[in-house]
């Protein structure tokens, strides 16, 4: 009787195995293993080319996921021509587990693991094609009936082509056998050939094959189209994993030569004009979003404006506005414009009270300042000399004659730190990009390190003989340079507070410094006007803009110099452009380019200017109401790529905004 028991457990363990693809260990032996070493045990089959004996695997969603993401992170790692190539790879497997997915766990599942990772195949029109007609055809369709569409259909009766060179082929291989990765092992010997390319160049994507494609009759898709929709030339480009003639390519690569040597243009600028600032402004600040504005005034004070209009104040009818002549001038409606809006009388009051809640709350129950002013921060015990924001906009850092520095929670306009170091006024500060190290400059002549979970200095860099005006942060953030009223730059190790360069060229008192987006350059703005470009790895200036257009190493540029001190300098995102302002409300924006070679074969930089704009103060486009003038204050570049400039002019008590 137990033999016989043993008989028929031997059996079903046989048959089971035989059903899974699985080998039995012999007579009278077994061999048990889990679909996971199966799939790493997995070799190139004797009997096909190019594929994988498998398992069937489980699909649940996490390990799916898991499994795509590690094996991107692997690619991303690995070096070229191997990643290049392994990309490939990425598309095919990428539907197949979309539609296992959708056949497994249902639709739900499966749009969260689509809408995570689509994004990256967006930039090829015949893979975005192929997408969308699997996502309709898997809508369409009930998970049960998902082989009935003649798309799905096509995809798991056909290959994807990839060709592969030997060293990549193996170098995947290696991937695959020593990762536990038994769904993309799946896939990949089923929905995947691969073709061994011996010149080692590889392909430039993958090409679907399917049964038929041979005939004319064969609807199966190649990179998103039918063979019958296909010319002859457009299909041995598809096979070639092109996705467009020569032609087409050529074209594209001259229009791309044409925009790279044209003339940049200069972003759009957007002007703030602080009206009658009857308790003396003092500094100014945008948010890198181009949403929040703090105006820092003698009085001690910091107010805060909203830059973007309300929801409610965008048709319907709703409201209507007051505006006077405006003088050829754009102009666009602020939420702080909402003491020059008129309520038409159609909301209720209901409505009102909603619209009036929040508000309340942003205040801590105080009602809202005329000229819709967010709130005013309150703290400081003598003028707010400058202001920086935090990387979320959370948070306001603001630094004072009084010799101290605070941090504002912007969520409720309370002040939640106050950091004390500095034995003279603060002028200045900035917040590291990477991480909440903070930057000041104070008349002590010392800049000073601070963290913001910590309210003591942690390093004091001592160096200047003079006050410190300007402070900025390196985009790695490991470097901080300094400017001085004693004309020069330091630029200081932020791990240890040591000084790396010291660079000396102005004539005058250092009003700005910024480093470029790349990490390569440093401009720097003075009193007389001049701003010099420098380069970090030599230590020299580059190129300059000065009074006299003389420019320091035989460089040139063009274009009409600033006539009063520098404000602010900035660079746009691609490091080609430096926007350069001064108080008399010249934005100035030049192009940095390499100049031709001279005749001793130095290579040479210049400055060309791409447009200049006058702030002139007033919101009618003249020379400002009353004969007042306005005062330059602040300018940036913003994340949206329009640059922000604030001036002061003592006028009327309202904030206005035009836009050049």
């Amino acid at each position: 009787m137990r033999k016989v028991r043993t008989e028929k457990v031997m059996a079903h363990v046989s048959d089971y195995m035989k059903r899974r693809n699985l080998e039995s260990g012999g007579p009278g032996g077994s061999v048990t293993l889990t679909e996971q070493q199966v799939g790493i045990l997995g070799l190139v089959s004797p009997s096909a080319p190019n594929t994988f004996t498998f398992s069937t695997t489980s699909t649940q969603h996490t390990h799916v996921d898991h499994q795509y993401v590690r094996l991107k992170s692997w690619m991303m790692e690995a070096s070229e021509p191997c990643r290049s190539e392994l990309s490939q790879v990425l598309f095919p497997l990428f539907v197949h587990l979309y539609l296992e997915l959708v056949a497994a766990t249902g639709r739900q599942a499966a749009n969260k693991f689509f809408k995570k990772h689509y994004q990256v195949f967006l930039v090829n029109r015949d893979y975005e094609n192929t997408l969308s007609q699997v996502v309709s055809a898997s809508s369409t369709n009930s998970s049960g009936d998902m082989n009935s569409s003649p798309v799905i259909q096509n995809l798991k009766s056909g290959k994807y082509l990839v060709r592969l060179s030997e060293l990549t082929l193996n170098y995947f291989l290696r991937y695959l056998k020593s990762s536990e990765n038994p769904t993309l092992l799946q896939i990949f010997n089923t929905y995947i050939e691969v073709e061994v390319d011996e010149s080692g160049a590889g392909s430039s994507g993958a090409v679907f094959r399917g049964p038929d494609l041979n005939t004319s009759s064969s609807t199966a898709l190649v990179n998103g189209h039918t063979p019958d929709s296909l010319s002859s030339d457009a299909s041995a480009y598809a096979a070639d994993g092109m996705d467009c003639s020569p032609d087409e390519l050529r074209k594209v690569k001259d229009i791309m030569a044409r925009v790279r040597s044209a003339q940049p243009t200069a972003p759009s600028l957007c002007v703030y004009t602080v009206s009658n600032a009857y308790n003396g402004l003092s500094c100014a600040n945008v948010n890198a979003e181009g949403q929040l504005l703090a105006c820092g005034f003698e009085d001690s004070v910091i107010k805060m404006w909203k830059l973007t209009p309300p929801l409610h104040d965008i048709g319907f009818g709703k409201k209507k506005t007051v505006v006077g002549p405006r003088g050829g001038i754009s102009h666009t409606l602020l939420a702080c414009d909402d003491s020059r809006i008129e309520d038409s009388g159609e909301r209720d009051d209901e409505e009102k009270e909603e619209e009036a809640t929040p508000t309340e709350i942003r205040n801590g129950g105080r009602r809202r300042n005329r000229g819709g002013e967010l709130f005013a921060l309150r703290g400081h015990s003598g003028p707010v000399l400058d202001t920086a924001f935090s990387h979320d906009s959370n948070y306001l850092l603001s630094v004072s004659e009084d010799c101290s520095m605070r941090l504002w929670d912007l969520e409720n306009g309370n002040a939640v730190a106050l950091y004390r170091g500095h034995s003279y006024p603060v002028w200045c500060v900035d917040v590291a990009p990477l991480t909440m190290y903070v930057a000041t400059g104070s008349y002590d002549t010392t800049g000073r390190l601070w963290s913001t979970d910590a309210t003591y200095p942690l390093r004091t860099l001592s160096g200047h003989t003079r006050a410190v005006d300007c402070v900025a942060f390196h985009p790695n953030g490991t470097y901080l340079a300094t400017g001085s009223c004693d004309r020069s730059i330091r630029l200081w190790q932020v791990t240890d507070g040591d000084a790396a360069r010291i660079l000396l060229h102005h004539k005058s008192a250092i009003n700005t410094v910024s480093f470029s987006p790349n990490g390569k350059y440093l401009a720097s703005g003075s009193e007389d006007g001049t701003v010099a470009v420098w380069d970090l790895a030599g230590g020299r200036v580059m190129t300059e803009i000065s009074s006299s257009n003389q420019v320091n190493s035989g460089n040139t540029g063009s274009g009409t110099p600033h006539q009063d001190s520098i404000m602010n300098v900035c660079w746009s995102t691609d490091s080609s452009l430096l926007v350069s302002a001064s108080s008399d409300g010249c934005v100035r924006t030049s192009h940095l380019k390499q100049a031709p070679a001279s005749n001793d074969g130095t290579n040479s930089w210049e400055l060309n200017e791409v447009g200049q704009v006058l702030c002139s103060g007033s919101t009618n486009g003249g020379s400002g109401n009353n004969g007042a003038s306005g005062v330059l204050l602040h300018t940036s570049l913003t994340s949206h790529n329009y640059l922000t400039s604030v001036v002061a002019l003592d006028v009327e008590r309202e904030l206005a905004c035009g836009l050049r």
